[in-house]
């Protein structure tokens, strides 16, 4: 028995009628109708009777800690851009230390060397409170990046991961230098009494008689406190000319130089009187060196765009205890 099929039957006038055209349009149409009564249309209504699925976008890779042996061991669906991201290294170090060729692909289960962006490596003056000193970073950090255990023993020529954070804290035992005059007796207190507001200029420049002055002449294009993004910005962002002097804000004794840091570039911090910390970011040539004596006023920098930032500038930050202070508050 057969099954009975489902057909349209099309009677077309006799070839070269005047309707033959358009009868042979309509049969096409029929045909794609038949074709798609199995299918169902899309909803691009406004309103719908169901609500759309819900997709979750894949979330940004966690950072994590390079282990102390520098390898790590691929994860299912890896890619290097991946891996650049949560142990923080670019891709290019990746396949460059680990000889990796086009397509430039890994497999889970395969083992790589990661190494650290910043590094020092132990010489023989070295401890870890000294390398916490040098490169404003905490000894616990420094410690668990590094897979260190009491009592913290190093050895010359060891290769120790340096963390991408600052930690100005570790800086208060840093040397004050001998004969300096104490000269923020005033300061401590201006902080614990916030100042009444004052106009608050645009354009600065390094003079004035106080305790602190401004480092650099310029416009300041960011102030002092909630930036763009959520960001909260912790000093002052001053646009001044490629190259042009910064000087120290007050007298003091720079307690670090650093380059490459992270958001910063090249940072300079300078360690004051009554646990004053001023800081000086985006430059470009240095001036001074660690345990020099500076002078209010002297040049320890120039202005340059290193870090992450488009335009020549000045970053500019004062911190008592760790705890960040708007400039404005102590330079009149």
């Amino acid at each position: 028995m057969q099954r009975a099929r489902n057909t349209i039957t099309i009677t077309t006038p006799a070839r070269g009628g005047p309707v033959n055209r358009a009868w042979l349009t309509l049969a096409a149409v029929l045909v794609m109708l038949l074709a798609l009564s199995g299918c169902k249309a899309p909803d691009l209504s406004l309103s719908r009777s169901s609500l759309a699925p819900v997709l979750d976008a894949p979330l940004r890779q966690m950072r994590e800690a390079i282990p102390p042996s520098g390898r790590i061991t691929v994860r299912e669906n890896d890619s290097i851009y991946d891996l650049a991201t949560r142990y923080g290294v670019s891709p290019l170090a990746i396949v460059r230390d680990n000889d990796i060729g086009p397509p430039y692909q890994v497999v889970a289960g395969q083992v790589l060397v990661i190494k650290p962006m910043r590094v020092h490596i132990v010489t023989s003056a070295d401890s870890l409170f000294s390398i916490s000193q040098r490169y404003a970073v905490s000894r616990y950090q420094l410690a668990q990046m590094n897979g260190l255990n009491e009592p913290y023993e190093l050895t010359v020529g060891q290769r120790l991961a340096l963390p991408d954070s600052l930690d100005f804290s570790i800086l208060d035992a840093a040397p004050d230098g001998s004969g300096t005059t104490p000269a923020v007796t005033s300061v401590a207190a201006t902080v614990a009494t916030p100042a009444p507001a004052i106009p608050r200029k645009r354009f600065v420049a390094p003079t004035g008689t106080g305790d602190f002055r401004w480092p650099v002449a310029g416009e300041i294009i960011t102030e002092f406190g909630p930036a763009a993004r959520g960001v909260h910005n912790d000093g002052v962002n001053i646009a001044a000319e490629q190259g042009a002097a910064v000087m120290s804000a007050a007298r003091g004794t720079v307690a670090f130089v650093g380059r490459d840091i992270k958001s910063f570039g090249t940072l300079v911090l300078v360690k004051h009187d009554g646990g004053i910390i001023t800081a000086y970011a985006h430059l470009d040539q240095v001036m001074v060196k660690e345990g020099d004596v500076v002078e209010a006023g002297s040049q320890i920098a120039t202005v340059g765009t290193s870090g992450k930032v488009a335009e020549p500038q000045l970053h500019f930050e004062i911190r008592k205890s760790r705890q960040p202070i708007d400039p404005r508050r102590l330079i009149a």
